[in-house]
């Protein structure tokens, strides 16, 4: 496609990919115009076109709200209602379909940052930097391009496969019917760029004001450490067959060296309480102690611009004449992922809200026997301090990485290499005992684990797959982890018939989970390539195995 984007910052950066050509859009000539040449003539200007790149993530077609459907339906999470023919309800429920709107936004937003990214590396030169403190700005500001170009080809990996690789500057005279590049090559990418960022960026607790809130070193490491991770688990090839690379632990192994680092650093570590790490959020408190980076969310008068819809969309239902502000609640969960949780748990009741809220702001349990109207509560909108604007939108964060993960993917990452070894449960233990209110760094044998309660390497996989839904739960990453360990369809059916059942011995109101009569193995591992790309290419763009047009 040949579009034009404008900078807020007045920078015209021209987007060509996938699609003809239209005159009239390049022949408009904006009163106000920077030549890209000569727009990147200092830091400032600099600083304006790399935060033109965040906002590929601080939009609704992407973090603001898109991703929390693109991260159900699972064994823990679902869109509400069964009724099909509804934008978010068709991804939900794999009822996906080649042409779907999302899909479309979400494509061109982030190759809409990339070329950004691009741009910027392209024409780094150009900046005069005049002396040691604004070399400083400029490694920064270059290095966190090179990350958010790694985090948008990342996301459309884990979204599409196999996706066009693209790191040049878009100009009128190039071929923009590009094919798609081997996930793999894009993968070597992404490497090159996040090592790039970790080298040019500080940790967040060394970071000068200036850059507080902004991309930083520990990021950069957690992204690259999760990119292994990845790498080394299953994914839908073309020919619709879940497969693995044969040198697979040797990402693995990537893993621990890049966590180790990570971890040493002592730059990060976890908040002594589960439930603060939220509230924090729904306060508006930035703390990087553990959050490592969020995403960050803000619009003064409450416009869909740069909002999310956390807490709104994605938190416990609340009645719209409540003083908290109205919340739809459109994704919940149930009983059953809520049971996974021992008793003395207290990530439980932080993680699923087991109520709704009246208009008269009276907090109303939810029975068991409904609790598919139970929903995610890491960021209730009654918990949240900032002024309501907007009866959908909200200034909170999204969480992109924290400390937990990474003490999670060293521990996944040390079994699959090594097997059941006390580094492996002891990182477990790590994240358990704050769990269960315990300080994270000293042993308690109320709640540890210990290498002889598993048998082998599979049972100690079996329990990272439930601790990462128990701590990471509505994060963004349960359906792409259970995608890499080929999973998705077996929980899928594992929860349809634990529903099944307890509607049978009236556990539970009749309801219907969709998500595992529709969901197809070979399939809907990845979403289909946005339809508009495979015509406007004439097919040199290829569709996803097992899509029609």
């Amino acid at each position: 496609m040949i579009m034009k984007t404008l900078f807020k910052i007045v920078l015209l950066v021209t987007l060509f990919f996938g699609v003809t050509s239209c005159e009239d859009l390049l022949t408009e000539k904006p009163a106000n115009f920077y030549s890209t040449e000569n727009f990147f003539n200092s830091t400032d200007k600099l600083r304006m076109a790399v935060n033109s790149v965040y906002t590929t993530f601080s939009c609704q077609m992407t973090y603001g709200q898109y991703w929390m459907v693109y991260d159900c339906d699972t064994d823990i999470s679902f869109i509400q209602g069964t009724n099909l023919g509804h934008v978010a309800r068709d991804l939900g429920h794999y009822n996906v379909y080649v042409a779907h709107a999302w899909l479309q936004e979400s494509w061109q937003a982030y190759y809409e940052g990339i070329d950004r990214a691009n741009t910027i590396l392209e024409y780094r030169d150009n900046v005069e930097i005049v002396d040691e403190a604004d070399q400083k700005v400029f490694d920064q500001l270059i290095a966190e391009t090179h990350c958010l170009r790694a985090m948008c080809y990342f996301d459309l990996v884990l979204l599409f496969g196999d996706v066009p690789l693209k790191t040049e500057a878009s100009k009128a005279e190039h071929d923009f019917n590009i094919p798609r590049t081997d996930r793999n090559k894009v993968f070597d990418q992404m490497e090159e760029d996040f090592k790039a960022a970790i080298n040019g960026m500080e940790y967040a607790v060394d970071q000068s004001i200036e850059f507080k809130g902004r991309l930083n070193k520990g990021a950069a490491m957690g992204l690259l450490a999760r990119m292994n991770l990845f790498r080394a688990g299953y994914f839908l090839n073309q020919k619709g067959v879940m497969e693995r690379y044969p040198n697979y632990k040797a990402y693995y192994q990537n893993v621990i060296d890049i966590t180790d680092q990570l971890i040493a650093s002592n730059k990060h570590a976890l908040l002594p309480n589960y439930e603060r790490v939220f509230r924090n959020m729904c306060e508006l408190i930035v703390d990087p102690t553990e959050n490592i980076w969020e995403i960050p969310f803000f619009n003064p008068v409450g416009n869909k611009h740069n909002s999310s819809m956390i807490g709104t969309y994605n938190g416990p239902a609340i009645g719209q004449q409540s003083s908290y502000g109205r919340a739809n609640s459109f994704i919940k969960t149930h009983n059953f992922f809520y049971d996974t949780y021992e008793e003395n748990d207290l990530r439980k009741d932080v993680a699923v809200a087991t109520f709704n809220i009246s208009n008269e702001d009276e907090v109303r349990p939810i029975a068991v026997n409904q609790s598919y109207n139970w929903a995610p509560g890491k960021w209730r909108r009654n918990w949240q301090t900032g002024q309501v604007k907007d009866n959908n939108n909200t200034d909170v964060n999204w969480l992109f990485i924290r400390y937990a993960d990474v003490l999670l993917m060293r521990a996944e990452a040390e079994n699959e290499v090594n097997g059941v070894t006390p580094a492996a449960v002891e990182y477990l233990n790590q994240v358990r005992r704050r769990a269960f209110g315990f300080d994270y760094r000293s042993p308690e044998p109320s709640v540890d684990l210990v290498v002889s309660d598993f048998i082998n390497p599979d049972e100690f996989r079996n329990e990272i797959v439930d601790e990462r839904a128990r701590e990471l739960c509505f994060e963004g990453l349960r359906r792409q982890d259970l995608i890499r360990w080929n999973l998705l369809g077996t929980k899928l059916q594992e929860t349809g018939e634990k529903i099944k059942n307890a509607i049978s011995q009236n556990k539970l109101n009749r309801f219907q989970f969709v998500a595992a009569e529709r969901f197809v193995p070979g399939k809907h591992e990845l979403y289909p390539i946005p339809d508009h790309e495979v015509r406007e290419t004439n097919g040199i763009i290829t569709q996803n195995p097992n899509y029609s047009e």
